[in-house]
């Protein structure tokens, strides 16, 4: 597929998709910077994962140009967008009757309404992103995919510089920005992701960049093994090969093993430098519960990613190390009974994991 940047008026189909759980604030302030992209041809597609919030309502009321966020409020930021002029609000078990036109678009290409998918429970990382994923490639055809953490701000040049960049690739399966921690009262330099790598005999991830100040180190683009799930730029050709996240992850580590699925495939992943985000880097965050899932689906990943030699070496690795590395931060240094239960309720299910079938 050529893509045409700077030479004419064709640029890649993009379908944008957000997923919200319990986070409209943050959601809105993500829906505002990518609607400042100079990017012109995308689709928006917005998960709700069953928030019990008011999420629903206060991001109709952004799209709809309402002056309150519901508290009798004015907001000077809740205005009505400059590309899309309305919502399309459709409940899960009603998705599949839904008919679009993938070239129905509006001024410079842009589709003027955004689609609201509204689920009937929390489905995950895994599962949100899912259904979004496959009612794209069923009913909007994008060329590419654009996964967003809800809580993430773009640079406006942030999807044209990406997509410079998977020019100068052959068969690029996932690109993925710069990404700073967000600062609200600056523009933030500290790195936080430049793309990762990982130890196949370990199962240790190695992100590169992380807690570093920006001094240009970084500005190259490069092949990696994966990219941060925040945002990821998917292509159909990907999508088509290997399918999307395995969903027996719910959260955690689905990422990487979408690009070690794809890597094994022919696929590459690379980092692109001059795309930037800034993330904020909490607002999924669930505390003892991440733990749990972290742990868990490390082992998982070792079971559907790894050789049995590998899987061997990567299993003493944590037994001899990084279990009794974490067991005395939990227990000794910070003294956090809630999240070492959790921590240990992980890898009791990790090790249930490692020795089930794969599948995907």
């Amino acid at each position: 597929m050529e893509t045409v940047l700077n030479e004419g008026p064709t640029y890649p189909r993009v379908a944008f998709i957000v997923l919200n759980w319990n986070g409209w604030q943050d959601t809105i302030e993500c829906l505002k910077s990518v609607d400042g992209l100079d990017y012109p041809n995308y689709h928006m597609i917005l998960v709700d994962n069953a928030s019990h919030d008011d999420s629903i309502h206060q991001i109709r009321n952004y799209y709809n140009g309402s002056d309150e966020h519901g508290d009798g409020k004015k907001s000077e930021g809740n205005k009505k967008v400059k590309n899309i002029k309305n919502v399309f609000e459709v409940d899960l078990k009603d998705l599949e009757r839904v008919q679009m036109d993938p070239n129905d678009h509006i001024n410079s290409n842009c589709l003027e309404t955004m689609i609201m998918i509204k689920n009937d429970e929390n489905y995950g990382f895994t599962g949100g992103n899912n259904i979004a994923l496959k009612f794209a490639c069923q009913k909007l055809k994008p060329d590419y995919y654009l996964l967003l953490n809800n809580d993430t701000i773009v640079d406006p040049h942030f999807l044209i510089n990406t997509m410079e960049s998977v020019q100068k690739y052959d068969n690029v399966g996932f690109a993925g920005p710069k990404i700073y921690y967000h600062n609200p009262n600056e523009v933030s330099n500290l790195l936080s992701f430049t793309g990762g790598n990982i130890n196949l005999n370990t199962s240790e991830p190695h992100p590169i960049g992380k807690d570093e100040n920006d001094r240009g180190q970084y500005d190259n683009d490069r092949v990696v093994d994966y990219i941060e799930g925040s945002c990821m730029l998917v292509s159909r050709g990907l999508g088509e090969t290997v399918g999307f996240f395995n969903e027996d992850y719910f959260t955690y580590w689905e990422e990487i093993d979408w690009c070690i699925r794809g890597k094994k495939a022919g696929f590459k992943t690379i980092y692109t430098h001059n795309a930037k985000i800034w993330h904020k880097c909490y607002g999924s965050d669930t505390g003892a519960l991440s733990i749990y899932y972290m742990i868990r689906n490390r082992f998982l990943f070792m079971r559907l990613n790894e050789t049995m030699l590998q899987r061997f070496t990567s299993v003493l690795y944590y037994f001899f190390y990084f279990f009794w590395k974490i067991l005395i931060s939990l227990s000794v240094l910070r003294r956090d009974t809630t999240k070492l239960s959790s921590f240990l309720e992980g890898t009791k299910d990790g090790i249930k994991n490692i020795k089930g079938p794969k599948k995907i």
